[in-house]
């Protein structure tokens, strides 16, 4: 396990998978570090996918845009956001808060009020677009921990979505797919790993006010 800096100058958006499959400890840990990510008012409005099945994501690769990582990765997490935030989910999130946080039944009324307040002022193109928001800075999270656990990943978002959407059955379960990661090992012939990794210089990129 590697430091958290070391991790991620040792990442990078892998091009080519090898044959390793990825042990169930492995997959485990990272979607457990996908579940613990922040998320505004807490309430996770999107759910992961854990794709192991290469016949799966041989059905998948029509819709990847020509991404064969999609098929030749060890496990696809995919993150699908909730198309049924309304006060019903929320009221259901303060519930299950309460119930974790061992508090009485209501404890958290006045919150909850206030949060529906806020989301359902919200159009439908907004909500998606902030549940969308949120399922991208689960998969920065989970970016970072694969790299510190030495997993190769590759986040992508180029794929057609109706088409993931379908293949999978989504709109069934009230989601929708955001964005999808490949995790697995790095072949040897990758030539992307050996490239420099290009970032804004640190003197330009931080700005000390």
């Amino acid at each position: 396990m590697m430091n958290t800096l070391d991790a991620l100058n040792w990442r990078y958006a892998v091009r080519q998978f090898n044959n390793d499959t990825l042990s169930n400890a492995q997959i485990n840990e990272l979607a457990e570090a996908t579940r613990l990510t922040a998320s505004s008012y807490g309430l996770q409005p999107y759910r992961l996918l854990v794709i192991s099945s290469k016949e799966l994501r041989e059905k998948l690769l029509p819709h990847a845009m020509g991404q064969n990582k999609v098929r030749d990765c060890s496990h696809l997490f995919v993150l699908a956001v909730k198309t049924n935030i309304d006060a019903d989910y929320i009221d259901k999130h303060f519930t299950m808060a309460e119930q974790q946080q061992n508090l009485a039944p209501g404890a958290l009324a006045g919150f909850a009020s206030h949060v529906k307040d806020v989301m359902c002022s919200m159009t439908t193109e907004q909500l998606a677009s902030w549940a969308d928001n949120q399922a991208h800075i689960a998969l920065g999270n989970l970016l970072t921990a694969a790299a510190i656990t030495g997993v190769d990943a590759c986040p992508m978002a180029g794929f057609d979505k109706a088409g993931f959407d379908e293949v999978l059955n989504l709109e069934a379960q009230q989601l929708s797919v955001s964005v999808i990661c490949a995790l697995g090992k790095r072949c040897d012939s990758d030539s992307s790993a050996e490239k420099p990794k290009v970032r804004i210089p640190a003197a330009e990129f931080v700005v000390e006010i």
